[in-house]
C-alpha cells in the first residue's frame, strides 16, 4: 500500500494543478452534500430501543400527556396567605393576552372549565344514557326509583327550581326528574385523577388556593424546537410584562415537554459551538507553538475538516439526517481525527523525508484507524439511535481523515525550501519526555502492578446512571417549575400506564374494557387505589349493544308504569304540573342506538384526547392507575400474560434501561475487544505480539474502571461510547508503540521516540478535544469529559510503559543475551516442564523424608528411593514431547559392574538424562545444585556428593557405595558450558577411578545445551543424543598410566569423539529452528517467506556440501541473509560477507541476535562493490536481474577474486532448458510483481549454460553443472 501512496505523492508533487483541482473538487462536492443533511434534536433518541420502552415513548409523544404546557400561577411570596382572586385576575389577563400574540403556535388552550362543554356532555349522556350505565348502576337505579326515594328527589327538585339556580337547571330536571342521568354523569369524577384540585371561578386550583393551573397544547410537536421557540419566547415575554405591573402579587411559571425540548436544543447548540470552537482555538495555539510554524495548525486541521465533510456526505446518502447530540460530540471525533495528521506532521519533523513518513506510517495509521473506525461502528449494534448516529458520524469522519492524511496532507507538510535545507529540529519538551524510558524503572513497573490490583478491586464500585432525565439539560427556572409541579401533583411518580392495543379503535376499546374489569378487581384487593380511563365514556360497539339490551330488559312496562304513577302522584303533591314529566317518559320509552361519531369526537376533544392514539396500523387506549410503590409488582404480575396489554411506568423504564445498557456495554466491550485483538493478530501474524499489545489495553480498562470507582464517576447511556473510543485509541497507541519496537528489533532503526512524541501530542490534543466538554452545560456532553480524560491518560501510560516492558522481557532483552525470544508454545511447554519438575521434586522430597523415618532396611529403602528418582527423571525427559531422544551404543552400558561415568556438561538436563539411566548412581554436584531450594532436598536425600567436600575426603564413603553396586557420575568440566564446546577436564573423576580401581565409562551428551541453554528457562524444540563410548579399564595404558596423564588423554579422546558426533548431527537442518527464531517477530510475511524459502532450499544442504568448512566467503544478492546464517551455523569457521542492492533487506539481515563477528552484511551495488580475496563466492538467483554485459563482468570479477582453490558457485535459470524455464519465469513473476520480495527495475535476463562455461574456460577455470531441479531451470554452476 505504501508504494501506491508514494506513487500518488510523486504524481501530485509533479502535477500541482491536478492536485489542487482534485483537492478543491472533493471539498466543494462534500460541502454541498453535507449542507443538505437534516439535524434532529429529539432527545428521546438517546433512549435505547425496546418494545415496551417504544410503547411508552409512543404514548408520551402521541398523546397529549407530555405535549401540554402547564402554566402555574402562584403568589410571588409563597409564604403569603392564599389569595385565589389575585390568581384568577392574573389568569384572566394572561388568557386574554396569550391568544392574539401566539395563536399560530397554540393548538389548544384550556384555561378554565367551559360550562357549555359540561352541559353539552350532560346532554350527550342523557340522550345516550343506557350506553353509559354498567350492570352495577342498575342496582343504584333500583334504589332511585323507589316511591320513598322519588318523593325525596322531587322535593329537592322543587326547591332547586324555585331557587336562582333553577333557571339553569330547569331543562335538566324536566328531562330527568328522578336523577338517573346523574348516575352516568357521576363517572366524570373518574377523570379527576388527583383529589388535590378543585374549581374556583371555573379555574383549576389546588385545594389550598395557592396555585392555579392552565394548560396549553402547542400546535407543533415537542421535538419541533424551531417553531416552539417562538411560543416559549413569547410566554417568557408575556410573563415578564404581566409581572412588572404595579401592585402585582401573582406570577406564573410553566413546564412541559416543549419547554424541555427547547431548552435542551438551545443548550446543545450553545455547547456545540462553545466546545468545538474552544477545541479548535486551543489546538491552533498549542500546535502553532509546538511546531513553531504558522501554517502548522491550519495544515493539521485539514484532515479533520475533510473527515467531517466526508462523514456528513456519507450520512446524507445513507440516511439523510443525524442527531444533534451525536454531532455535538464532534469534539470526540475532532480529538481523534487530528491524531492522524499529527502523526504525519510530527514524524516528518524527525525524518525530514515525506517518502519515509509514508513508508513508516502507512501500516500503523491504516490499521490503527481501521480498529478505531471498527470500534465506533460497533455502536451500530446498540439500541440507542443517537449512539448509532454517533458511531456512523465518527467512523466516516475517521475514514475521511485517514485518507486525507495519507493522500493529500503529504503535499502540504513540506515546502521546497524545507526539503533543500534539512535543518536539525530542536527538541521540544515533548520530544524530551518521549526519550524517557520508564519501562526500565522497576519501581514504576511494580507500582503499576500494585495499582492494577487496587483498581481491579475498586472496579466493582462503578455504577450506571439510568435516570434519563439526568441526561437532559434543564434551565434552573424550568427545573424549579418541574419541582413545583411535582409537589403539587403528589401522585405523579406513582403512576402506572396500562396500554391496550388493537388493530382498530373499536378493538382497542374492547381490550380496554376487559382491562377495566380486571382493574376493578385490583381495586377490591387494595392493589389499585384509583384509576382514570375512557371505558366509561367511549365504549365499543359490542358493549354499547349489550348495554342497550340490558336497558330494554330492565325497563319492563310494569316497572315504567309504576314509576310514572309515583311521579304523577308525588309530583301533584309537590306542585308539579301533569305535563312536567312528559320528557322523562319519552326518555324511558325511547329506542336507543349506539353513539354516533360526532358524539365520540366531542367527548374525546373535551376530555379524553389524552387517552386515545390512532395510527395507520393500530390504535391504543391508555389507562392510568394509582398505586403505592410496593404494589407495582402485583400490577405487573396481574397483567404479565394479558394479550394486547402493556404495563409501563418510570420504574420499569429505569429497570429496562439497566438491562439494555448493561447488555450494550457488554456488547460494545466484547465486540471492540474481539475486533482489536483480531486486527492485531492479523497485522502481526503472531499471537504473542497481539497479546503484548492487547494485555496493556485490557489493564488500562481495569485502571479506568478502578479510577471511576474511586472518584464515583458512573457510566450512562451517552458516555458508554467512550468504551469504543478508548479501545480505538488504545489500539492506535499500541500499534504505534509496537511498530516502533518492531522496527528497531527488525532493522535497528530507532523511530520509537518519534512515535512516542506523536502519541503524547495525540493524547494532549484528544484530551483537549474531549476535556473541553467539561465546560458544556448539557449533561449528555459533560458526562463524556471526565471518563475521557481518565481513559486516555490510562491508555497512554499502559502503551508507553507496559508494552515496551513486556516486549523487552519477552523478546528484546533475550535477543540481547543471544537467547531465543519467548513464544507462546515455548512458554507453555517450559512452564509445563518446570511445573512437572517442581511437583516431582516436592513429591520426591516428601518420599525421601518418609524413607528416612523407616527404621527397617535402610539400604533397601535408599535403593527404592533411587529407583523412584530414576523413574521420575526418565518421565521428565520423555514427557518433553517437543524434544527428540536418541541413545547410541546402548549395548555398551553395563551398570552391573560399577564405574566412574564421565560426561560433558551443557545443561541442567544432563543431570536428569544421566540419573534416568539406572537407580544405582551417585552424582557429584556443585554447590548450586546441592543448595537448590527446588531439588536440593532430593539431591541430599539421594546421598549425592557435593564437589566442595573434595574428592580425597570422600574415598571411603564412595568405596562403601561402590561395593553396593553404585556407579559414580562426574562431570569433569565441573560446570556447564555456555557455548556447547567442551571445556578443560578436571582431574577428580580420574583420581577416583584410579583410587577405587574402577572402569571409566565415557558418555557423550549432545543437544541438551541447545534445548535448555545455561541461564535460560526456555525449553526449545530439539534433539538430545546420548552416546556410550567403550569403557576404559584401569589397566588400559592407551591413555597413560597416572590419573594426571589419563585426564589429558581421555579429555582429548572425548573431545574428538564429541566433535565427530557434532558434525554428524549439526547439519544445516539442525539449525532450522535457530534461523526461524532469528526472524520471528519481524513481520508475518517475512516469517512465512523465510520458512517456505528455507524448506524449498532443503535447508541449504547442497550449498553446505559444496562450500569449504572454513574460510572467507562472499554471498552476492544475499537478501535477508538466510543462507549465510544457515551455513555459518553449520560451520562456525566460515566467515561470511553478504551484499545486496535492497537496503531494507540488509538492515534486517544485520539485526539478528545470532549475528557475530564472522558474519556481516553490506548494502552495495555489485557493479561498484570492491572485491577482496575469498575462498568461496556465491551468486544465487541474482544474475538474471543484471544485463548480459553486466553478468559477464560480475562473473569475471568474482573469478579473479578467488583464493587459490576457491570456488565460485552460481545458481540461476538456464534459458536453454525451455520447458523447465517456464517454471522459473513464473516464480520470478510472483517474486518481483506479486509478492515483491525482489526488486527488478530493468527486466530479467537469464543465462545460458554455454555462456557460463565459456567465461570459466576463458579464465582458466573448470565448470561443473549440477541440475537436480524438476520444475524450474535453476541449475548450479560450480566454478573452481
Amino acid at each position: 500500500m505504501e508504494k501506491g501512496l508514494i506513487l500518488i505523492y510523486h504524481y501530485f508533487s509533479k502535477n500541482k494543478l491536478v492536485f489542487y483541482t482534485v483537492f478543491a473538487a472533493c471539498f466543494l462536492a462534500m460541502g454541498y452534500f453535507a449542507s443538505r443533511v437534516k439535524f434532529e434534536e429529539d432527545i428521546s433518541k438517546v433512549i435505547p430501543k425496546d418494545k415496551k420502552i417504544a410503547r411508552l415513548n409512543e404514548v408520551f409523544q402521541n398523546s397529549k400527556f407530555l405535549d401540554k404546557l402547564v402554566i402555574m400561577v402562584s403568589l410571588k411570596d409563597s409564604t403569603a396567605t392564599a389569595n385565589p382572586d389575585s390568581l384568577v385576575a392574573y389568569a384572566d389577563e394572561f388568557a386574554a393576552a396569550v391568544g392574539p400574540k401566539l395563536k399560530d403556535y397554540i393548538g389548544k388552550a384550556n384555561f378554565k372549565v367551559d360550562d357549555d362543554v359540561v352541559m353539552k356532555l350532560f346532554g350527550t349522556i342523557s340522550q345516550r344514557l343506557p350506553i353509559y350505565l354498567t350492570e352495577k348502576d342498575y342496582k343504584t337505579i333500583d334504589t332511585v326509583i323507589t316511591p320513598e326515594k322519588v318523593k325525596q328527589t322531587l322535593a329537592y327538585d322543587y326547591r332547586t327550581l324555585t331557587s336562582p339556580a333553577g333557571i339553569a337547571l330547569k331543562s335538566i330536571i324536566s328531562n330527568d326528574p328522578v336523577g338517573i342521568s346523574f348516575i352516568g354523569l357521576k363517572k366524570l369524577q373518574q377523570l379527576q385523577y388527583d383529589k388535590n384540585f378543585e374549581l374556583y371561578d371555573n379555574y383549576v386550583v389546588t385545594r389550598d388556593h395557592k396555585n392555579l393551573l392552565m394548560f396549553i397544547t402547542p400546535a407543533y410537536p415537542p421535538n419541533n424546537t424551531g417553531k416552539n421557540s417562538v411560543l416559549i419566547k413569547g410566554l417568557d415575554q408575556l410573563i415578564d410584562s404581566l409581572g412588572n405591573k404595579p401592585k402585582r402579587i401573582a406570577t406564573a411559571t410553566y413546564f412541559g415537554s416543549a419547554a424541555v425540548y427547547y431548552g435542551n436544543a438551545q443548550q446543545l447548540r450553545r455547547d456545540t459551538a462553545l466546545t468545538q470552537g474552544a477545541t479548535v482555538v486551543a489546538l491552533i495555539l498549542f500546535l502553532g507553538l509546538y511546531f513553531r510554524k504558522k501554517r502548522a495548525p491550519i495544515i493539521i486541521l485539514i484532515p479533520v475538516l475533510f473527515g467531517s465533510l466526508f462523514s456528513l456526505t456519507a450520512i446524507y446518502f445513507l440516511k439523510g439526517s443525524i442527531s444533534v447530540i451525536a454531532l455535538g460530540t464532534g469534539s470526540v471525533v475532532l480529538g481523534i481525527a487530528i491524531n492522524y495528521s499529527l502523526h504525519v506532521f510530527n514524524h516528518y519533523r524527525h525524518t525530514k523525508s515525506v517518502e519515509q513518513v509514508i513508508r513508516d506510517l502507512t501500516l500503523p495509521l491504516t490499521v490503527g484507524s481501521f480498529t478505531t473506525i471498527g470500534g465506533f461502528l460497533c455502536l451500530e449494534f446498540v439500541e440507542s439511535e443517537m449512539l448509532k448516529d454517533l458511531g456512523l458520524f465518527a467512523a466516516f469522519s475517521l475514514i475521511g481523515a485517514s485518507i486525507c492524511s495519507l493522500v493529500f496532507l503529504p503535499q502540504f507538510i513540506s515546502t521546497k525550501k524545507e526539503q533543500e535545507n534539512h535543518t536539525f529540529t530542536q527538541l521540544s519538551w515533548i520530544d524530551k519526555l518521549a526519550s524517557f524510558n520508564p519501562e526500565y524503572n522497576k519501581y514504576i513497573v511494580i507500582g503499576i502492578i500494585l495499582l492494577t490490583g487496587v483498581f481491579f478491586y475498586k472496579a466493582n464500585d462503578v455504577t450506571f446512571e439510568f435516570d434519563v432525565a439526568k441526561m437532559n439539560y434543564m434551565p434552573p427556572a424550568l427545573q424549579q417549575s418541574q419541582n413545583k409541579l411535582n409537589k403539587i401533583n403528589q401522585y405523579a411518580l406513582q403512576s402506572v400506564y396500562l396500554v391496550s392495543e388493537g388493530k382498530t379503535l373499536d378493538r382497542a376499546l374492547i381490550n380496554n374494557e376487559k382491562l377495566a374489569r380486571q382493574i376493578e378487581k385490583l381495586k377490591e384487593q387494595g392493589i389499585v387505589k384509583k384509576s382514570s380511563d375512557v371505558s366509561s365514556f367511549i365504549i365499543s360497539d359490542s358493549l354499547q349493544k349489550e348495554r342497550v339490551n340490558r336497558w330494554n330488559t330492565y325497563w319492563t312496562a310494569e316497572k315504567k308504569q309504576q314509576l310514572f304513577a309515583t311521579l304523577e302522584s308525588e309530583g301533584k303533591l309537590k306542585g308539579f304540573s301533569t305535563s312536567a314529566f312528559e320528557k322523562f317518559k319519552v326518555l324511558l320509552n325511547k329506542d336507543f342506538s349506539r353513539t354516533n361519531d360526532d358524539d365520540v369526537a366531542e367527548i374525546r376533544k373535551s376530555f379524553l384526547d389524552n387517552f386515545i392514539n390512532e395510527y395507520p396500523s393500530h390504535s391504543t387506549v391508555v389507562t392510568l392507575v394509582q398505586t403505592s410503590p410496593d404494589k407495582k409488582a402485583a400490577i405487573y404480575k396481574a397483567f404479565e400474560n394479558a394479550p394486547n396489554v402493556t404495563v409501563i411506568d418510570k420504574q420499569y423504564l429505569t429497570n429496562k434501561l439497566v438491562e439494555i445498557i448493561n447488555a450494550d456495554f457488554t456488547k460494545i466491550a466484547v465486540m471492540s475487544s474481539l475486533l482489536v485483538f483480531v486486527v492485531l493478530l492479523l497485522t502481526y501474524g503472531r499471537m504473542e505480539l497481539a497479546l503484548v499489545s492487547f494485555i496493556p489495553m485490557a489493564i488500562s480498562w481495569i485502571w479506568i474502571l478502578g479510577l471511576m470507582g474511586i472518584f464515583g464517576i458512573g457510566f450512562n447511556i451517552v458516555n458508554i461510547i467512550i468504551s469504543a473510543l478508548i479501545f480505538g485509541l488504545g489500539d492506535d497507541y499500541s500499534l504505534y508503540i509496537m511498530d516502533g519496537l518492531l522496527q528497531e528489533y527488525k532493522t535497528g532503526k530507532k523511530v520509537l521516540s518519534s512515535y512516542k512524541s506523536s502519541i503524547f501530542l495525540s493524547a494532549i490534543t484528544t484530551i483537549t478535544g474531549l476535556g473541553v466538554l467539561i465546560f458544556a452545560k448539557h449533561p449528555a456532553l459533560r458526562s463524556i469529559a471526565a471518563i475521557s480524560i481518565i481513559g486516555i491518560v490510562c491508555v497512554v501510560i499502559m502503551s508507553q510503559i507496559l508494552i515496551p516492558f513486556l516486549f523487552n522481557i519477552l523478546i528484546k532483552n533475550r535477543a540481547a543475551k543471544k537467547h531465543f525470544p519467548w513464544t507462546i508454545s515455548g512458554f507453555v511447554i517450559s512452564i509445563f516442564a518446570f511445573t512437572y519438575f517442581v511437583t516431582g521434586c516436592l513429591i520426591l522430597s516428601a518420599l525421601g523424608f518418609i524413607f528416612r523415618l523407616n527404621p527397617f532396611s535402610k539400604e533397601k529403602g535408599k535403593l527404592v528411593y533411587h529407583a523412584i528418582l530414576a523413574r521420575f527423571s526418565w518421565s521428565m525427559i520423555y514427557i518433553m514431547g517437543n524434544v527428540k531422544k536418541e541413545i547410541i551404543n546402548k549395548h555398551l552400558a553395563d551398570f552391573k559392574n560399577p564405574s566412574v561415568i564421565i560426561a560433558n556438561h551443557q545443561s541442567f538436563l544432563d543431570i536428569l538424562i544421566l540419573v534416568m539411566l539406572n537407580p544405582r548412581l551417585i552424582l557429584f554436584t556443585n554447590n548450586w545444585v546441592w543448595n537448590s531450594p527446588v531439588f536440593g532436598a532430593v539431591v541430599r536425600m539421594a546421598d549425592y556428593f557435593p564437589v566442595a567436600q573434595g574428592t580425597e575426603e570422600s574415598i571411603d564413603i564412595l568405596a562403601e557405595r561402590v561395593k553396593k553396586g553404585y556407579s559414580i557420575v562426574i562431570f569433569p568440566e565441573g560446570t556447564r558450558s555456555e557455548d556447547g564446546e567442551i571445556k578443560r577436564f578436571h582431574k577428580g573423576a580420574f583420581y577416583l577411578a584410579e583410587a577405587l580401581k574402577m572402569d571409566i565409562q565415557p558418555i557423550l551428551i549432545h543437544g541438551t545445551g541447545y534445548c535448555m541453554t545455561k541461564g535460560d528457562f526456555l525449553l526449545k524444540n530439539g534433539k538430545i543424543t546420548l552416546k556410550y563410548l567403550p569403557r576404559i579399564k584401569p589397566a588400559d595404558t592407551t591413555f597413560g598410566t597416572g590419573y594426571a596423564e589419563r585426564t589429558k588423554a581421555i579429555s582429548k579422546y572425548f573431545k574428538t569423539e564429541f566433535k565427530q558426533l557434532s558434525q554428524e548431527i549439526q547439519q544445516p537442518r539442525y539449525y532450522r529452528e535457530q534461523l526461524i527464531y532469528n526472524y520471528l517477530y519481524k513481520g508475518p510475511v517475512l516469517e512465512w517467506y523465510m520458512r517456505i524459502k528455507v524448506r524449498l532450499e532443503k535447508n541449504y544442504q547442497q550449498f553446505h556440501d559444496l562450500l569449504p568448512a572454513k574460510g572467507k566467503m562472499l554471498d552476492i544478492g544475499c537478501g535477508y541473509g538466510f543462507m549465510p546464517y544457515m551455513l555459518h551455523f553449520a560451520a562456525p569457521q566460515r566467515e561470511f560477507i553478504g551484499i545486496d542492492y535492497d537496503e531494507d533487506k540488509i538492515e534486517v539481515a544485520n539485526n539478528n541476535f545470532s549475528k557475530d563477528a564472522h558474519i556481516n552484511f553490506e548494502h552495495a551495488d555489485v557493479l561498484s562493490f570492491e572485491f577482496e580475496k575469498y575462498d568461496a563466492i556465491i551468486i544465487a538467483d541474482m544474475l538474471h536481474y543484471m544485463l548480459p554485459d553486466e553478468q559477464k563482468l560480475i562473473m569475471e570479477r568474482c573469478m579473479k577474486s578467488l583464493n587459490p582453490g576457491g570456488k565460485l558457485i552460481i545458481r540461476d535459470g538456464n534459458k536453454d532448458l525451455k520447458e523447465k524455464h517456464r517454471g522459473t519465469e513464473l516464480t520470478e513473476f510472483f517474486s518481483t510483481r506479486f509478492i515483491k520480495f525482489n526488486k527488478a527495475s530493468r527486466g530479467l535476463s537469464f543465462l545460458s549454460a554455454q555462456l557460463v562455461e565459456d567465461i570459466a574456460a576463458a579464465n582458466n577455470m573448470s565448470c561443473k553443472i549440477i541440475d537436480e531441479t524438476k520444475f524450474t531451470s535453476n541449475i548450479i554452476f560450480v566454478i573452481e
